[in-house]
């Protein structure tokens, strides 16, 4: 006959071994879809020719005003694969963003294709940028690739 407290340590280890591949399995999806991630504070890197890696900035959320987006120059050297918004809160990810929310940060992901070195500026136009209060908002960031 099993003891309870033999059922117990079963259950306890079954537990911990469930979340801990649940967690694994959360960061090797993060890793495939994301690959290495960068911030503003990390304005260079060197990736592989077939790697993939993602910028990531701050954004208010499109309610607010915050637009992003992307180039690359030269051309050829990193290709944009998508690029979204992860909201802060776990109500605006589960429900969508309610008024005024959203805000989050603003993944932008690239695949290396070949050798050579790129500059990527990733762009806020806030609000359209259509006067000087909306201009002084707006924000550029950029970030030097080598692709070896």
């Amino acid at each position: 006959m099993i003891s309870v407290r033999r059922v117990v340590s079963i259950v306890v280890v079954v537990a911990v071994l469930a979340v801990a591949a649940a967690l694994g399995g959360a960061l090797i999806r993060r890793h495939v879809v994301y690959g290495t991630v960068l911030d503003a504070s990390s304005p260079s890197v060197t990736v592989k020719v077939g790697d993939r890696f993602s910028l990531k900035v701050p954004d208010r959320g499109p309610s607010v005003g915050d637009r992003w987006s992307a180039t690359a120059e030269p051309d050829g050297v990193v290709t944009l694969v998508g690029d979204e918004l992860i909201s802060n809160s776990l109500s605006d990810r589960l429900f969508g963003p309610s008024i005024g929310g959203g805000g989050g940060k603003h993944y932008f992901r690239f695949d290396a294709e070949r050798a050579g070195q790129v500059t990527v500026t990733l762009t806020n136009c806030f609000q359209g940028c259509w006067d000087e209060r909306t201009r002084a908002e707006s924000t550029t960031v950029t970030w030097t690739v080598t692709v070896s």
